[in-house]
């Protein structure tokens, strides 16, 4: 017995070791592309040489792009091996399919942060014949309002060359995409409510581009008072209430941390007040 104790005890142990030799990033890269290799038969996969969590990919058919392994070996951190094993299968299994072309009713708008951000200027500083990869606009200190296209299992940011394609202009597609979010979402939260309670939005698709329309914001935000806070953890997942400074922020502020930390593909850790017409990490 004393055997078998010790033995299954160094399996737990190499299982272990095997979850943080994953988590570093080349190494997490290079399972990966393992993956992406199996999903992707005919495709040229290459590590990129300046970002140690992106995979460079052209497809047989010619069409390239980047995989961004950033938030996803974040999760896996954290996370237990089988979710972290089940969430990269997830991930190929999404970004290995071609993307459908987007269409003028496909186009919406997506809440992302700084970090995803950096890696699109990134990527469309290696390719700088292709123009713009994404257009956005900022909304607060990390926060950015991204043109995209909208699909059944992912969302694809939206450039010069997919402009050029639908025949429209940036803020022609700008001004749709907006009007087409804005009708699917729910209205922001009434002062008398966040006045009562903190209001949790049901989970929904592209909920956080609810944050986007930033005169809104102001509105809500000089009827409730400097106490208004925001958080948004993932695109599924909007926080909204009052809590003033002191130890009851501190300690909120770290929830939105760890909450931040089980999320898949969480959007940001940070907690946000409304000022001057825009979105700020509270101090």
């Amino acid at each position: 017995m004393r055997v078998l104790v010790v033995l299954l005890a160094l399996l737990a142990l190499a299982a272990a070791c095997a979850a943080v030799a994953a988590a570093r990033p080349r190494g997490f890269r290079a399972d990966m592309m393992a993956r992406f290799a199996k999903a992707m038969p005919g495709a040229r996969l290459t590590a990129d040489p300046d970002q140690p969590l992106t995979i460079l990919f052209k497809r047989a058919d010619g069409t390239e792009g980047a995989f961004n392994l950033d938030t996803l070996v974040g999760y896996c951190r954290t996370a237990s091996a089988a979710d972290c094993a089940a969430s990269k299968a997830d991930f190929v299994m999404k970004m290995s399919r071609p993307h459908p072309d987007p269409t003028p009713a496909s186009l919406r708008l997506v809440v992302r942060d700084r970090d995803y951000m950096d890696f699109i200027d990134a990527y469309a500083a290696k390719f700088p014949e292709k123009g713009d990869i994404a257009k956005y606009r900022p909304i607060g200190d990390d926060l950015y309002a991204v043109l995209a296209a909208d699909s059944e299992d992912t969302v694809a940011v939206v450039g010069d060359l997919a402009l050029k394609k639908l025949g429209l202009s940036a803020d022609r597609a700008w001004a749709l995409a907006e009007a087409q979010t804005r009708a699917i979402l729910p209205p922001l939260p009434k002062p008398a409510a966040l006045r009562k309670a903190a209001v949790s939005y049901p989970e929904q698709h592209h909920l956080a581009s609810l944050l986007i329309d930033l005169p809104a914001w102001e509105k809500l935000a000089a009827r409730v008072g400097p106490t208004l806070f925001m958080t948004v953890v993932a695109d599924h997942i909007v926080f909204v209430g009052q809590v003033p400074d002191g130890p009851a922020l501190e300690d909120l502020k770290q929830a939105v941390v760890d909450d931040c930390a089980a999320q898949e593909r969480c959007i940001s850790p940070h907690l946000y007040r409304f000022r001057d017409g825009r979105w700020v990490i509270a101090k």
